[in-house]
Protein backbone atom coordinates (compact mmCIF):
# COMPACT_ATOMS: atom_id res chain seq x y z
CA UNK A 1 0.00 0.00 0.00
CA UNK A 2 1.50 3.47 -0.74
CA UNK A 3 1.84 6.36 1.79
CA UNK A 4 3.63 9.31 1.91
CA UNK A 5 6.07 9.74 4.37
CA UNK A 6 7.72 13.09 5.09
CA UNK A 7 11.07 12.88 6.80
CA UNK A 8 12.74 16.15 8.09
CA UNK A 9 16.18 16.79 7.04
CA UNK A 10 18.53 18.79 9.12
CA UNK A 11 22.15 17.39 8.43
CA UNK A 12 22.48 16.16 12.67
CA UNK A 13 22.72 12.98 13.67
CA UNK A 14 19.13 12.07 14.61
CA UNK A 15 18.25 13.49 11.11
CA UNK A 16 19.96 11.19 9.54
CA UNK A 17 19.03 8.79 11.54
CA UNK A 18 15.17 9.83 10.57
CA UNK A 19 16.10 9.59 7.12
CA UNK A 20 17.16 5.81 7.40
CA UNK A 21 13.61 5.08 9.09
CA UNK A 22 11.76 6.59 6.64
CA UNK A 23 13.56 4.23 3.80
CA UNK A 24 13.10 1.77 5.85
CA UNK A 25 9.59 2.33 6.29
CA UNK A 26 9.31 3.01 2.61
CA UNK A 27 10.68 0.13 1.43
CA UNK A 28 8.65 -2.21 3.77
CA UNK A 29 5.16 -0.34 2.82
CA UNK A 30 6.15 0.37 -0.87
CA UNK A 31 5.32 4.23 -0.27
CA UNK A 32 6.70 7.60 -1.35
CA UNK A 33 9.67 8.77 1.11
CA UNK A 34 9.59 13.02 0.86
CA UNK A 35 12.76 14.27 2.33
CA UNK A 36 12.24 17.67 3.56
CA UNK A 37 14.94 20.56 3.66
CA UNK A 38 14.15 24.25 4.91
CA UNK A 39 16.14 27.22 4.56
CA UNK A 40 15.57 29.01 8.19
CA UNK A 41 15.08 32.63 6.51
CA UNK A 42 12.84 33.82 9.54
CA UNK A 43 15.64 32.62 12.07
CA UNK A 44 18.75 33.83 9.67
CA UNK A 45 16.48 37.35 9.63
CA UNK A 46 15.67 37.91 13.38
CA UNK A 47 19.35 36.33 14.10
CA UNK A 48 21.13 39.47 11.82
CA UNK A 49 18.27 42.21 13.16
CA UNK A 50 19.62 41.78 17.04
CA UNK A 51 23.14 41.24 16.25
CA UNK A 52 24.02 45.05 16.42
CA UNK A 53 25.63 44.65 12.52
CA UNK A 54 25.83 48.88 12.08
CA UNK A 55 23.79 49.86 8.71
CA UNK A 56 21.56 48.23 6.90
CA UNK A 57 23.64 47.17 4.09
CA UNK A 58 25.60 45.04 5.61
CA UNK A 59 22.78 43.61 7.72
CA UNK A 60 21.43 42.61 4.44
CA UNK A 61 24.74 41.43 2.98
CA UNK A 62 25.14 39.00 6.35
CA UNK A 63 21.67 37.67 5.65
CA UNK A 64 22.10 36.87 1.57
CA UNK A 65 25.74 35.32 2.67
CA UNK A 66 24.17 33.08 5.59
CA UNK A 67 20.93 32.18 3.32
CA UNK A 68 23.00 31.28 0.25
CA UNK A 69 25.54 29.29 2.81
CA UNK A 70 22.31 27.31 4.21
CA UNK A 71 21.08 26.36 1.05
CA UNK A 72 24.26 25.64 -0.34
CA UNK A 73 24.42 22.79 2.49
CA UNK A 74 21.20 21.60 2.16
CA UNK A 75 21.02 21.25 -1.45
CA UNK A 76 24.16 18.87 -0.51
CA UNK A 77 21.98 17.06 1.76
CA UNK A 78 19.05 16.91 -0.91
CA UNK A 79 21.58 15.14 -3.03
CA UNK A 80 22.74 12.84 -0.17
CA UNK A 81 19.37 11.41 0.46
CA UNK A 82 18.07 11.16 -3.12
CA UNK A 83 21.29 8.97 -3.38
CA UNK A 84 20.00 6.74 -0.35
CA UNK A 85 16.66 6.65 -2.04
CA UNK A 86 17.78 5.30 -5.39
CA UNK A 87 20.13 2.59 -3.76
CA UNK A 88 17.18 1.81 -1.64
CA UNK A 89 14.88 1.02 -4.76
CA UNK A 90 12.39 3.35 -3.05
CA UNK A 91 10.27 6.63 -4.54
CA UNK A 92 11.11 9.92 -3.43
CA UNK A 93 10.62 13.36 -3.41
CA UNK A 94 12.74 16.18 -2.70
CA UNK A 95 11.34 19.20 -1.25
CA UNK A 96 13.46 22.63 -0.17
CA UNK A 97 11.56 25.29 0.53
CA UNK A 98 12.36 28.62 2.86
CA UNK A 99 10.44 29.84 5.86
CA UNK A 100 10.06 28.89 9.70
CA UNK A 101 11.21 25.39 10.02
CA UNK A 102 7.89 24.22 11.78
CA UNK A 103 5.79 26.51 9.73
CA UNK A 104 7.10 24.53 6.34
CA UNK A 105 6.84 21.19 8.19
CA UNK A 106 3.18 21.79 9.54
CA UNK A 107 2.55 22.66 6.27
CA UNK A 108 3.50 19.81 4.25
CA UNK A 109 2.09 17.53 6.96
CA UNK A 110 -1.44 18.36 5.30
CA UNK A 111 -0.86 16.23 2.44
CA UNK A 112 1.46 13.21 4.45
CA UNK A 113 0.44 10.02 5.93
CA UNK A 114 3.17 10.02 8.39
CA UNK A 115 6.14 12.66 9.59
CA UNK A 116 9.05 11.47 10.65
CA UNK A 117 11.36 13.53 12.95
CA UNK A 118 14.79 13.32 15.21
CA UNK A 119 12.97 14.04 19.09
CA UNK A 120 15.66 16.66 18.54
CA UNK A 121 15.79 19.36 15.75
CA UNK A 122 18.53 21.37 14.12
CA UNK A 123 17.07 22.92 11.82
CA UNK A 124 18.26 26.61 12.88
CA UNK A 125 21.87 25.36 12.52
CA UNK A 126 23.19 28.51 11.00
CA UNK A 127 22.16 30.77 13.77
CA UNK A 128 22.59 27.92 16.29
CA UNK A 129 24.79 25.17 17.29
CA UNK A 130 22.13 23.23 19.56
CA UNK A 131 18.70 21.75 19.21
CA UNK A 132 16.26 23.95 18.16
CA UNK A 133 12.11 23.96 19.30
CA UNK A 134 10.91 22.94 15.63
CA UNK A 135 10.22 19.24 17.19
CA UNK A 136 7.90 20.92 20.10
CA UNK A 137 6.69 23.06 17.91
CA UNK A 138 5.41 20.45 15.19
CA UNK A 139 3.95 18.12 17.77
CA UNK A 140 1.17 20.49 19.18
CA UNK A 141 0.42 21.44 15.67
CA UNK A 142 0.89 18.55 13.12
CA UNK A 143 -1.67 17.41 11.16
CA UNK A 144 0.06 13.35 10.87
CA UNK A 145 1.12 11.41 12.89
CA UNK A 146 4.98 11.62 14.03
CA UNK A 147 7.29 9.10 14.89
CA UNK A 148 10.42 10.79 16.00
CA UNK A 149 13.66 9.12 16.24
CA UNK A 150 16.42 9.14 18.88
CA UNK A 151 20.14 9.45 17.18
CA UNK A 152 20.35 5.04 17.94
CA UNK A 153 19.26 3.19 14.44
CA UNK A 154 15.32 2.28 14.86
CA UNK A 155 14.51 -1.54 14.30
CA UNK A 156 10.85 -1.73 12.34
CA UNK A 157 10.13 -4.01 14.59
CA UNK A 158 9.98 -3.18 18.70
CA UNK A 159 8.18 -3.10 21.66
CA UNK A 160 5.29 -0.85 21.93
CA UNK A 161 4.00 1.16 25.34
CA UNK A 162 1.13 3.21 25.14
CA UNK A 163 -0.03 5.69 27.58
CA UNK A 164 -4.09 5.59 27.38
CA UNK A 165 -6.32 8.02 29.43
CA UNK A 166 -9.57 7.05 28.06
CA UNK A 167 -9.84 11.18 26.52
CA UNK A 168 -10.45 12.11 22.81
CA UNK A 169 -7.29 13.05 21.76
CA UNK A 170 -5.62 10.06 23.32
CA UNK A 171 -7.99 7.65 21.88
CA UNK A 172 -7.01 9.29 18.26
CA UNK A 173 -3.06 8.60 18.89
CA UNK A 174 -4.09 5.02 19.85
CA UNK A 175 -6.79 4.52 17.19
CA UNK A 176 -3.68 6.19 14.79
CA UNK A 177 -1.08 3.66 15.62
CA UNK A 178 -3.43 0.98 15.27
CA UNK A 179 -3.65 1.95 11.61
CA UNK A 180 0.10 2.62 10.69
CA UNK A 181 1.27 -0.23 12.59
CA UNK A 182 -1.52 -2.63 10.27
CA UNK A 183 1.14 -1.45 7.77
CA UNK A 184 4.26 -1.51 9.18
CA UNK A 185 3.78 -4.31 11.70
CA UNK A 186 5.69 -3.02 14.71
CA UNK A 187 4.45 -5.24 16.75
CA UNK A 188 1.57 -7.83 17.71
CA UNK A 189 1.75 -6.89 21.33
CA UNK A 190 1.21 -4.00 23.20
CA UNK A 191 1.50 -2.51 26.95
CA UNK A 192 -1.24 -0.15 27.43
CA UNK A 193 -0.74 2.26 30.84
CA UNK A 194 -3.14 3.85 32.89
CA UNK A 195 -1.73 5.90 35.35
CA UNK A 196 -4.68 6.40 37.89
CA UNK A 197 -4.49 6.44 41.98
CA UNK A 198 -7.79 4.06 41.40
CA UNK A 199 -7.04 0.33 39.95
CA UNK A 200 -10.67 -0.42 39.49
CA UNK A 201 -11.26 2.68 37.40
CA UNK A 202 -7.72 2.26 36.02
CA UNK A 203 -9.20 -0.80 35.10
CA UNK A 204 -12.04 0.24 33.43
CA UNK A 205 -10.45 2.70 31.25
CA UNK A 206 -8.30 0.30 29.82
CA UNK A 207 -10.95 -2.63 29.60
CA UNK A 208 -12.85 0.09 26.79
CA UNK A 209 -9.75 0.30 24.68
CA UNK A 210 -8.51 -3.38 24.55
CA UNK A 211 -11.21 -4.62 21.88
CA UNK A 212 -9.87 -1.66 19.84
CA UNK A 213 -6.59 -2.83 19.82
CA UNK A 214 -8.00 -6.71 19.75
CA UNK A 215 -9.89 -6.47 16.47
CA UNK A 216 -6.44 -4.94 15.45
CA UNK A 217 -4.81 -8.73 15.85
CA UNK A 218 -3.03 -7.22 19.02
CA UNK A 219 -2.35 -8.85 21.84
CA UNK A 220 -2.62 -6.18 24.87
CA UNK A 221 -0.78 -6.12 28.21
CA UNK A 222 -2.31 -3.99 30.64
CA UNK A 223 -0.71 -1.93 33.05
CA UNK A 224 -2.41 0.56 36.14
CA UNK A 225 0.28 2.67 37.27
CA UNK A 226 -0.46 4.92 40.67
CA UNK A 227 1.25 8.10 40.37
CA UNK A 228 1.77 11.78 38.31
CA UNK A 229 1.40 10.42 34.60
CA UNK A 230 4.36 12.74 33.37
CA UNK A 231 6.65 11.02 36.00
CA UNK A 232 5.25 7.15 35.43
CA UNK A 233 5.05 7.17 31.62
CA UNK A 234 8.56 8.03 31.43
CA UNK A 235 9.31 5.91 33.87
CA UNK A 236 7.25 3.12 32.52
CA UNK A 237 8.96 3.70 28.91
CA UNK A 238 12.40 3.46 30.22
CA UNK A 239 11.73 0.15 32.04
CA UNK A 240 10.83 -1.14 29.04
CA UNK A 241 13.75 0.41 27.22
CA UNK A 242 15.65 -1.49 29.16
CA UNK A 243 14.85 -4.75 27.89
CA UNK A 244 14.58 -3.67 24.51
CA UNK A 245 13.49 -0.98 21.88
CA UNK A 246 10.41 0.45 22.99
CA UNK A 247 7.88 3.08 20.88
CA UNK A 248 6.56 5.09 23.37
CA UNK A 249 2.69 6.04 21.90
CA UNK A 250 0.76 9.10 23.14
CA UNK A 251 -1.50 12.02 22.50
CA UNK A 252 -0.41 15.50 22.89
CA UNK A 253 -3.51 16.85 24.69
CA UNK A 254 -5.99 14.74 26.86
CA UNK A 255 -6.13 15.34 30.66
CA UNK A 256 -4.13 18.35 31.46
CA UNK A 257 -1.39 16.08 32.98
CA UNK A 258 -0.93 14.33 29.91
CA UNK A 259 -1.00 17.54 28.28
CA UNK A 260 1.31 18.57 30.46
CA UNK A 261 3.55 15.52 29.49
CA UNK A 262 4.45 16.89 26.59
CA UNK A 263 3.13 20.46 25.98
CA UNK A 264 4.32 21.71 28.97
CA UNK A 265 8.20 21.40 30.79
CA UNK A 266 8.10 18.36 30.48
CA UNK A 267 8.47 17.44 26.42
CA UNK A 268 11.46 19.26 27.69
CA UNK A 269 13.16 16.71 29.68
CA UNK A 270 12.13 14.00 27.31
CA UNK A 271 13.94 15.60 24.26
CA UNK A 272 17.06 16.46 26.49
CA UNK A 273 16.99 12.66 27.41
CA UNK A 274 16.88 11.81 23.76
CA UNK A 275 16.62 8.45 24.04
CA UNK A 276 12.70 7.12 24.06
CA UNK A 277 11.79 6.83 20.05
CA UNK A 278 7.98 8.40 20.05
CA UNK A 279 4.53 8.31 18.13
CA UNK A 280 2.49 11.04 18.40
CA UNK A 281 -0.59 12.17 17.14
CA UNK A 282 -3.43 14.42 18.65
Amino acid sequence: MGLRILVGIDGSEYGQKAVAYGIALAKKSGGTLAGMCIVDTVGIERHAAGANIGSFHFAEKLIDEKINEARATLESLMDEFEEQCRKSGIKYEKILTCGAPDKELIRETELADLLILGVRTFFHFETSEGPGDTFEKVVSHGRCPLIAVTDEELPTEMAVLIAYDGHLKSNNAMRAFAGINDLFNFSREVTLLNVNDDPCEGDAVLGKAEPYLQAHQLTVKKKVRAGRPREIIFKTAKEMEAAGKTLLVIGTSGSNEIAEFFLGSSIKNVVRDGTIPLFIFH
